[in-house]
């Protein structure tokens, strides 16, 4: 299952004035668990923090559990290169959780 998203803002307050994502997904549990790695990389939006930001790259790696036809929960861990908001250090990495609730 691969995906390609991105995005492109001019001012305002967006956090990145540029943005691709890509990543594939695979079907670890057919119809229900999906295992799956995603790349971005971003501009950090200059009339929002200024000039001198390094680009930022990320590489995810996330575990989406539907637990019902509804409901699913996705633990991720990511590595951030250049993270924009912290240039005071080269990379960090972040645990994360969603969840998601169709109704």
């Amino acid at each position: 299952m691969p995906f390609v998203r991105g995005g492109f803002a001019e001012d305002g307050g967006a956090f990145l004035e540029k943005s691709i994502s890509a990543g594939f997904g695979f079907d670890v549990v057919p119809d229900r668990d999906l295992l799956g790695v995603g790349f971005n990389w971003g501009r950090p939006n200059k009339s929002r923090f200024g000039p001198g930001l390094r680009d930022q790259y990320t590489v995810e790696l996330f575990y989406r559990m539907n637990i019902t036809g509804r409901f699913a929960i996705t633990p991720d861990v990511q590595f951030i290169k250049n993270p924009a908001l912290n240039p005071a250090v080269d990379s960090l990495w972040v645990l994360g959780f969603r969840a998601r609730l169709a109704i």
